[in-house]
C-alpha cells in the first residue's frame, strides 16, 4: 500500500497505483495497433508472412484465379528459399561460449568453465537453440526483427516440496521463448529499439491453466474469453485467423517490464488481462528487461526492423505473374484443337485415338489450330528477376546450389560464395550479440534464482557427457558471456573444397595455426605469442630509458630484442646519458651470452640461432697427421751422423754428449 501512495505523486503512467496501472498500460496497447495500422507497418508484415508461407495459402496446389477462375495461378517461392539459405548462412555454426569471470583466480576460472558447461546444455536441453533460430528467423524473413523472451518459470523443474495447502513446490527453471514484433508493444515514437525504458508483451495461454496458478482469480479467468472487438481487425488474424481465436482457450497475457531508472525506481514488471485484471504487480525481477533483439536492419529514426525480404517481395510478385501467365497459356490451349469446315460431315468420335481412316465432305480438309503463343519475353524476363532477387540478397547461385556453368574450380565456387557471407556480415554481428545477450542472462538468472542443488548434463572432454551439481553461488564471479562463431564458409561444399586444397598446401609447421584463423576468422589467437613478446619489449625499453637493467631469459626471442632494443640508443639524448648507454649495453650483452651459453634445445625450440664461439684449433697429432718438423727434415735431408773406420759403425754419442762438428 505504501508502494501504491509512492506512486500517486507522479503523473508518469508507469508508476501509476495498482488499480489504475493495467487501464494506462492497455491504452498504450492500442495506440500501439493503431500505429502500426495508420503507418502500414503492419500491412507490410502481413504481406511478408503471406509470402514465406504462400504454400499455406494455395494449399499446394495450382490456383484458379481471375473473376471466373480463368487464369492459373502457379506460384514458385524462390523468396523463402533464399531467405532460408540466408537464415542456414546465420545460424549454421553452433557458438562457442567464453564465460569471462571478475577475477583470473582459480576458483574464477572453474566457475567460467561451469558457465561454458551450463550455456552448452541450455543450449541443447532447454529450448534457447531453437527458439534463437526462431528469432533470426523473423528477423530476416518476416518482420525485420526477432525477439527472444528469457525469464525463470518457478513452475518448471522438479518437485521441491508442498506447501501448506498440499500445493507441488518445484525448484524452477529458465524459460526460452520467442515474440513476434505485433506482440511486443513499445513506444513507437522512440527514435530507436535501444531508447525504450519499458516494453509489454503479449502472449497467449491456456486459461484453466491460468486459473490453476491464481485459484484467488479463477471464476474471473475461466469467464474471459479472446476480446476479437478488443481491436478493428485484430493485429493476429494472419496467424491465427478469427474463427480460432473466438472458439480457443487461449486468452492474451500481457507483462509489462520497467527498467529499473529515475522514472520508475525498483523498475515494475505488470501482469494482467485483457478485463484489466492485475495478476502480479512488483519491482521488475531482473537485472534488466529480459527481452532480446536481433534486427537484419533498422528504420532510421524508428524502433523496428528492415529485412532485405521486404525489397524482395515486388519481385517474386513478378516472378509468379510470369508462370502463372505462362501456366494459364499452357492450361487453356496447350491441348490440340482442330479447325473443321462447316458440311465436313466429320463425327467427333473419328477424331479420338489414332490409325482412324476419316472421309470428311468437301475439298477444304480439317487443319490444327494453333493459337498465339507465349512471348519470349515472358520467358526470358524469368532468369532476369530471379538474378535480381539474387543480386540484392546476396544470396547467389553458388549458395543456392546451383552454380553456373563457368565456374568450375574450387578457388572459384569459394569466392563466389564468400561474397555471399561478406553481405550478412551485418546481420552476423547482430546475431552474435544476440547470443552474447541471451548467454549473459542465462547466467544472471542462474545466479539469482537457483538456490538449490541441481544437477546439468554437461559436455566434457572429446563431447563425453558427465553430471555436475550447481548453485547460484559456483556462477558468482561471471559477469559477462562472450561468443565465438565459426566460419560460415567451412560449411558449404564449395567453401570445404577449397579449404581442404590450400590445407595440403601449408607447412605442417603452420597448419594448426591455418585451421585456428579459418576456423574463428580471427588472427589474435595465432598472433598472441608475437603481440606478448613486442609488448614486453617495448616495457624493458621504457625500463633500459631510465637506467634500469630488466632481465633477461633463455626463453626470449634474442635476435627480435637487440634489434628492438637498439632504438634506445638512436637518440642524441640517450646517447650522451652513461647511465642509459651502459644498461641498454650490458642489457644487450647479455642476450648475446643467452644466445652463447644458454640451453641449446631451448633454443633450438623456441626459434633462436645459437653463436658458435670460434675455438684454436687441435694440435696436429690429434687431428692424425705427422709432425711438420720431421716431414721438412725428410724433405730436404738432414746430414747423417760419421761412421767408425774400425768398425764401419755409425758413431752414437753418449747421453749427455756434444756430437762432434762435422
Amino acid at each position: 500500500m505504501k508502494q501504491d501512495e509512492q506512486r500517486t505523486d507522479s503523473n508518469y503512467f508507469a508508476v501509476k497505483p495498482r488499480n489504475e496501472i493495467a487501464s494506462e498500460l492497455m491504452n498504450r496497447v492500442q495506440n500501439y495497433y493503431q500505429y502500426l495500422r495508420t503507418s502500414r507497418l503492419f500491412d507490410l508484415w502481413q504481406r511478408a508472412y503471406i509470402y514465406y508461407y504462400k504454400a499455406s495459402i494455395h494449399s499446394g496446389a495450382i490456383v484458379a484465379t481471375g473473376e471466373n477462375g480463368e487464369y492459373s495461378g502457379l506460384y514458385v517461392n524462390h523468396f523463402r528459399n533464399i531467405l532460408q539459405n540466408l537464415l542456414n548462412l546465420t545460424v549454421s555454426q553452433r557458438p562457442t561460449w567464453q564465460a569471462r569471470a571478475t577475477n583470473t583466480d582459480f576458483k574464477s576460472q572453474v566457475q567460467a568453465k561451469l558457465a561454458n558447461g551450463l550455456l552448452d546444455y541450455y543450449m541443447r536441453e532447454k529450448r534457447m537453440e531453437r527458439s534463437i533460430r526462431q528469432a533470426v528467423e523473423d528477423a530476416i524473413c518476416i518482420t525485420g526483427e526477432g525477439f527472444i523472451y528469457t525469464k525463470w518459470d518457478a513452475n518448471q523443474g522438479e518437485e521441491y516440496g508442498t506447501t501448506e495447502t498440499g500445493a507441488i513446490v518445484r525448484n524452477g527453471d529458465i524459460e526460452y521463448g520467442t515474440v513476434t514484433s505485433p506482440n511486443l508493444i513499445r513506444d513507437p515514437a522512440l527514435k530507436s529499439f535501444d531508447e525504450r525504458d519499458w516494453l509489454i508483451v503479449r502472449t497467449f495461454k491456456n486459461k484453466y491453466t491460468l486459473a490453476s496458478e491464481y485459484p484467488e482469480h479463477r471464476e474471473r479467468i475461466e469467464n474471459l474469453s479472446y476480446q476479437y472487438e478488443i481491436l478493428v481487425d485484430d493485429i493476429m488474424d494472419f496467424t491465427f485467423g478469427n474463427t480460432f481465436l473466438r472458439e480457443t482457450d487461449l486468452i492474451p497475457v500481457y507483462e509489462f517490464y520497467h527498467e529499473d531508472n529515475a522514472s520508475c525506481p525498483g523498475g515494475r514488471y505488470v501482469v494482467y488481462l485483457q478485463d484489466e485484471l492485475v495478476l502480479i504487480d512488483s519491482p521488475i525481477p531482473y537485472k534488466e528487461i529480459p527481452i532480446y533483439r536481433i534486427s537484419a536492419g533498422d528504420i532510421r529514426d524508428m524502433p523496428f526492423g528492415y529485412t532485405v525480404g521486404f525489397d524482395l517481395m515486388p519481385i517474386q510478385k513478378a516472378i509468379d505473374d510470369c508462370f502463372s501467365t505462362i501456366q494459364t497459356n499452357l492450361s487453356t490451349f496447350g491441348v490440340q484443337n482442330i479447325l473443321m469446315p462447316r458440311g465436313a460431315n466429320i463425327g467427333l468420335e473419328e477424331l479420338g485415338g489414332g490409325l482412324n481412316v476419316i472421309e470428311y465432305d468437301g475439298q477444304q480438309v480439317p487443319s490444327a489450330f494453333t493459337p498465339v503463343g507465349i512471348a519470349p519475353d515472358t520467358y526470358n524476363f524469368i532468369p532476369t528477376l530471379v538474378g535480381t532477387l539474387e543480386t540484392l540478397s546476396g544470396v547467389n547461385s553458388v549458395i543456392r546450389g546451383q552454380p553456373e556453368a563457368s565456374l568450375k574450380s574450387g578457388a572459384a565456387l569459394a569466392l563466389v560464395a564468400s561474397q555471399a557471407y561478406q553481405t550478412s556480415l551485418l546481420l552476423q554481428a547482430s546475431y552474435v550479440q544476440l547470443l552474447e545477450d541471451v548467454g549473459t542472462a542465462t547466467v544472471n538468472i542462474l545466479k539469482d534464482y537457483v538456490s538449490v542443488p541441481r544437477i546439468a548434463m554437461i559436455s566434457g572432454v572429446a563431447n563425453r557427457s558427465y553430471m555436475e551439481e550447481f548453485t547460484g553461488d559456483d556462477l558468482s564471479e561471471i559477469n559477462r558471456v562472450i561468443v565465438d562463431v565459426g566460419n560460415p564458409l567451412a560449411n558449404s561444399i564449395s567453401g570445404r573444397l577449397e579449404l581442404a586444397s590450400n590445407y595440403m598446401q601449408i607447412p605442417p609447421e603452420f597448419r594448426d595455426q591455418w585451421a585456428q584463423i579459418i576456423s574463428t576468422g580471427r588472427l589474435e589467437n595465432v598472433m598472441e605469442g608475437n603481440g606478448a613478446e613486442i609488448l614486453l619489449i617495448k616495457a624493458e625499453n621504457e625500463e633500459l630509458q631510465q637506467g634500469s637493467n630488466p632481465p633477461v631469459l633463455v626463453t626470449d626471442n634474442h635476435a627480435l630484442h637487440i634489434q628492438e632494443h637498439k632504438t634506445v640508443l638512436s637518440s642524441p639524448q640517450s646517447r650522451r646519458n652513461a647511465e642509459i648507454v651502459q644498461s641498454a649495453l650490458d642489457h644487450i650483452q647479455e642476450h648475446i651470452r643467452q644466445m652463447k651459453e644458454g640451453d641449446p634445445d631451448v633454443l633450438g625450440l623456441t626459434g633462436t640461432q645459437p653463436i658458435q664461439t670460434p675455438q684454436p684449433p687441435p694440435p696436429p697429432e690429434m687431428m692424425g697427421g705427422a709432425n711438420p718438423i720431421q716431414a721438412m727434415g725428410e724433405e730436404v735431408g738432414m746430414p747423417n751422423l760419421p761412421t767408425n773406420p774400425m768398425t764401419g759403425e755409425q758413431f752414437a754419442p753418449l747421453e749427455g754428449s756434444i756430437p762432434p762438428q762435422l
